[in-house]
Order: C-alpha cells, then structure tokens, then sequence
C-alpha cells in the first residue's frame, strides 16, 4: 500500500510533471490578489539561478495568446490557400498570393515553436537546448518582434491587393475577364475570400503585437533589476579588487602602512657591548663599532638571502636586508685585525704613529 502510494505521488506530484497543469490549474491561494502585475506577465527562465522548478517556464497568458495568433494564422493560411487554388484554376498563381503563403506559413511555425518547446521542456523535460534559448528574454523579444513583422507585412499585402483590386469592384474591369461567365461569376466568393483572409491577418498582426508589447515590459524590467543588483548588491566573490576591502581591514592596512612609514633603522644600535665605548673616550686607533645583529632562524630559498613570507618588520627591528647590510663581513675581519693591535700599542701622541704596528701572530724583525 506504502508502494503504490508512493508510485502515485512519484508520477502525479513530480515538479517537471505539474509545470504544464500549474499553468491552467485555478489558483486557490487567498493572498493571490496581493501578488503584482509583473510576476502574473512576467517571463519565467527555467534555467537561472534560485527559479521555481514548480513555475511554468511559459507564463498563462503567453499560452493564451500563441493559441489566439496560431487560430487566427491557421484561418488566414486556409482562407490564403482559397484564393490561391482559384488562381491556380484560371490562370496561375501571383507572386503576392505566394509570398503572403510563405510569410503565414512562417509565421504559423514561429508561433507553434514558441508555445511548444516550453510546454515540452516542462511536462517530458526534453529539448532542453531550444528551452534554454528561449528561456532568456532577449531571445524572445527578437522571436515576438520578427513574428510581429511578418503578420504585419502579410495583412498590408493581403489589405491592398484584396480594396484596390479591379475585379473586385467590377468583373467586367478584370484583367481576366475574358475567361468566361463562370468565372466572372467565381470572382465574387474569391475577393470575399481575400478580404476574410486580410482580416484574420490583421487579428494574428493584433496577438503578435500583445506578446511584442509583454516581452518588451519584462526584458525592460529585468534590466531594472540587473541594474539595481548591481549597484545595491555587493561582491560575491574575495577577488582583486578595492571594492572587497572591509573597513575592518583597511583600518589594518593603515596602521601597518603607518608603522612602516614611521619605521627608521636604528644604525648605531650595538647588540655586543665589549665595543660599546662612550664618544669622549675614543682615540684616532678607536676601531669603529660595528653592529652584530642576530640572523633570522629561517634558511634562505636563494643565494641572495632571500627567503618565503618575507613580511613588513616591526617597528623595533630592522628588516633582513639591512640586517644583511648591516653585518659586512670585512668589517668583522678589520674589526678583528685592530682589536688585535690595539693591545699591544702604548699611549701615544694622537695622530703621531710610535712604532710600527704589530700584528698578532708575526715576527718582529
């Protein structure tokens, strides 16, 4: 019993399955009177992002008024095809009677296109290509306009040709008047024929024009919309850009930019001491104070001393390079050599040597 329940609402309740039955299906709902024009007219794309699967992705009226343009079409294809077998009886058939054929016939496939991809794509989920084509708005609205044009262009041709033609006035006046009594008598029926025809023209050109006139309101307000997202909505993406920056962040930025803009290298800071003598104690042989700063305890990636995630230095610390500027080998080698020297010189006169300089390690000779 479980199954056969759950069978039930599998092929009776599916959301691809009640998209065509939603459409015609009466709408209970109390708060329907409170819901806008634009969502009843508006054009539904099955394939954008957060859409109502259970939404019918081609709106009631839109099946209503492709069911009207295709009744009329149909009418003025059958009353067309009349006038031109009469035409085809006598003589033969005008090339306005067969290019208004073609316009309608086009006409009538744009029309059974448009209303049964979207039904197809609802109810059996197929043809998914077309419907995506004809889910966006911008699409539509070229279909409905070239739609448009044609009904438009059959019903002026058909309009002309069916109040200004000669024998319609008149059989006697007719260029073909000479065939015969039967069809002067045929004539009549035929320019009535014509005339009907231009008429269902004319309510096919009214249809196209509705559906022209709704897809122009929703591509109008879908630009509204895209427009005010754009400009209310933020990022959604953390990408490159000064937009993402949260203020959080840049108060961050500028207390870092700050501490580094007020950061100065402290030269004449000394880390060993043994060197550190006060200024009015030096002498001209004074060896000059050289920094001994601590390395880093990372390894360097290159040969330069470089190495990853080299940051900005805080503010009591000079930064790696300058630690590197700092530390001169040669001056550790000078600073070694006079130190060296300086324990075995004397007092002396300054900038008066007193002997040749003696070098730890060598005979004096």
């Amino acid at each position: 019993m479980i199954s056969v329940e759950k069978l039930k609402s599998t092929l009776g309740f599916s959301s691809a399955g009640n998209k065509l039955s939603k459409a015609f299906r009466l709408n209970v709902n109390h708060d329907v009177l409170k819901r806008s024009n634009e969502d009843r007219f508006s054009m539904g794309n099955p394939f954008a992002d957060n859409h109502d699967y259970g939404k019918p992705s081609l709106p009631r009226s839109h099946i209503i008024l492709h069911s009207v343009a295709m009744f009329f079409t149909f009418i003025a294809v059958c009353t067309m095809a009349a006038v031109a077998g009469f035409q085809a009886k006598w003589f033969s058939v005008s090339g306005g009677t067969g290019f208004v054929l073609f316009l309608l016939l086009l006409s009538l496939f744009l029309t059974i296109i448009l209303m049964i991809v979207p039904i197809v794509y609802d109810r059996w989920d197929r043809l998914n290509r077309p419907a995506q084509f004809l889910a966006q708005t911008r699409s539509t609205l070229i279909l409905h306009a070239f739609g448009t044009l044609l009904m438009l262009l059959a019903a002026f041709i058909v309009t002309i040709s069916a109040w200004t033609e000669k024998g319609c006035k008149n059989p006697s006046n007719d260029p073909h008047s000479d065939l015969g009594d039967s069809y002067k008598s045929g004539l009549q029926n035929w320019c009535k024929t014509k005339k009907a025809s231009a008429i269902f023209d004319w309510f096919s050109s009214i249809t196209w024009s509705i559906l022209l006139v709704l897809t122009i309101l929703a591509f109008r307000r879908e630009q509204k919309a895209n427009r005010r997202e754009l400009m209310v909505l933020p990022p959604a993406s953390d990408g490159i850009s000064y937009s993402n920056i949260q203020p959080a962040d840049e108060e961050q930025l500028d207390d870092k930019s700050e501490s580094a803009r007020g950061y100065t290298p402290d030269v004449y800071r000394k880390t060993d001491t043994t060197y550190h003598h006060p200024a009015s104690a030096r002498t001209v042989h004074s060896p000059p104070s050289v920094d001994h700063h601590p390395m880093l305890s990372r390894t360097s990636i290159d040969v330069y001393g470089a190495f990853d995630g080299d940051g900005m230095p805080r503010a009591d610390e000079p930064s790696r390079t300058m630690q590197l500027a700092y530390t001169d080998p040669y001056a550790q080698i000078r600073q070694s050599l006079m130190n060296a020297s300086n324990v075995t010189q004397s007092t002396h006169i300054p900038g008066i040597s007193s002997g040749p300089p003696v070098y730890a390690g060598y005979r004096q000779h």
